[in-house]
């Protein structure tokens, strides 16, 4: 019998495997926060510029919308999956695959429109890489794994963010692409009965409480 530990995802045997939007959001920015210095500076190869040009994101987020607030740290990077493309396909002993919809934002900063316009296109072009080189393997070593079969980028853009009050113009990148998952869900899983909770494990339960009071007198003297 294993033994549940708060804050580390397990997968239970009686239920198998259960893919949530959130999973895939939260591994896409754990490869990006790895790999980001390296594209990064491949970019700068590429473009002919000095190396460490681009800042590293350290702002990264899954809220549900692709902008920026103002006095935010930038570069900013939010990973959405908003849900599933297209019909799931049963196989094998019930097991479930599907395409996964996940969009990457990268919101930017510069004083110029050349220079915005350049660091902009530069995050989403490593943006790119990343998911597209790196995601698919990173995914299958994670605990447990995503069984992420195959990833396919099918597009991107570059807009301007209205943010009001700034004096520095602000761009963003979104990077557009389909994941295909294996195992999402199995009709072959899932316990017999319900299975009532127990609480947090790692306290138990408390069904008597026991309080004592040690009596101290008190001097009022002046």
């Amino acid at each position: 019998m294993s033994t549940y530990v708060s804050g580390q995802p397990q997968i239970g045997s009686k239920f198998g495997r259960m893919i949530s939007a959130s999973q895939i959001e939260s591994a896409a920015i754990i490869v990006l926060k790895k790999w980001f210095p390296t594209y990064l500076n491949e970019q700068e190869r590429q473009l002919g510029m000095r190396l460490n040009t681009f800042p590293n994101p350290t702002n990264y987020t899954v809220r549900n919308s692709f902008d920026t607030l103002e006095g935010e740290p930038l570069p900013k990077v939010v990973a959405i999956s908003p849900g599933m493309i297209g019909t799931p396909l049963k196989y094998g002993r019930g097991q479930y695959r599907g395409l996964w919809s996940l969009d990457i934002g990268v919101a930017t900063s510069a004083k110029d429109e050349e220079t915005s316009n350049r660091a902009t296109k530069a995050f989403g072009s490593a943006v790119r890489g990343i998911i597209v080189q790196k995601m698919q393997t990173e995914c299958l070593g994670m605990t447990p794994k995503l069984p992420v079969a195959n990833i396919t980028w099918i597009g991107e853009r570059y807009d301007d963010l209205p943010i009001p009050n700034q004096i520095m113009l602000f761009k963003g990148a979104t990077v557009n692409f389909q994941i295909d998952i294996e195992d999402i869900v199995s009709s072959w899983t899932g316990p017999p009965i319900p299975i009532q909770p127990t609480g947090d494990p790692n306290w138990g339960e408390v069904e008597t409480v026991q309080v004592e009071l040690d009596k101290v007198a008190i001097d009022d003297t002046p």
